[in-house]
């Protein structure tokens, strides 16, 4: 995890000046975290795919989560615990159905109500700041969060299949060069892809 960690962080820019900028801000960003929290839930829970991965009178203890979750990040606590648990949060998400692209849409959705809020009550070069801050950590977030995804699913195949890493990477490797020579051959013909 702590090289991906450091690959996001790099390609992103994060830097620890973002995490003085979120607690310089925190007064003002803090106030914001029922409107984003019940935005956010507000927004699955309206969704039938995403509303059906949560169990039933769980709403109240979700939002309590979020609601840590972006107190922390709006202070600039980034701690490797921080960091962590983003990883982790991956691995939770297997089991509960929630896939990377509910993930990425609904961070998206929290990034475009923070930049709102942003434009709304700091000056432009003020909220381009705070904004650029808070994208930059989500987007991190975001990355670990959907890797932990990926590389728990694998490490679980391994342990349930019995198979080493490198077997299923080469096994992946042979798959995918024919699934690109389908894809290419179907483009060359005019037929559609097909996707999964």
């Amino acid at each position: 995890m702590e090289q991906i960690l450091q690959d996001l962080i790099t390609l992103t820019g994060l830097s620890e000046q973002d995490s003085q900028i979120l607690r310089e801000s925190a007064p003002q960003t803090e106030k914001w975290a029922d409107e984003i929290v019940k935005a956010f839930y507000d927004t699955l829970f309206a969704y039938e795919p995403t509303a059906r991965v949560f169990k039933e009178g769980e709403r109240p203890e979700r939002e309590i989560t979020l609601r840590n979750w972006y107190l922390t990040v709006v202070r600039g606590d980034l701690s490797p615990e921080f960091w962590r648990w983003q990883w982790i949060v991956g691995l939770v998400h297997i089991p509960r159905g929630i896939s990377n692209p509910f993930m990425f849409g609904m961070m998206s959705r929290v990034q475009q109500i923070f930049l709102h809020k942003c434009l709304q009550e700091f000056d432009p070069p003020q909220a381009e700041k705070v904004y650029s801050a808070f994208k930059r950590v989500t987007d991190v977030v975001a990355g670990l969060i959907a890797e932990g995804y990926f590389q728990n699913y694998i490490i679980a195949m391994e342990r349930v299949a019995g198979f080493r890493k490198s077997l299923i990477e080469r096994m992946l490797d042979m798959e995918i060069h024919k699934m690109l020579s389908e894809a290419r051959a179907n483009r060359e013909s005019g037929r559609p892809t097909t996707a999964p």
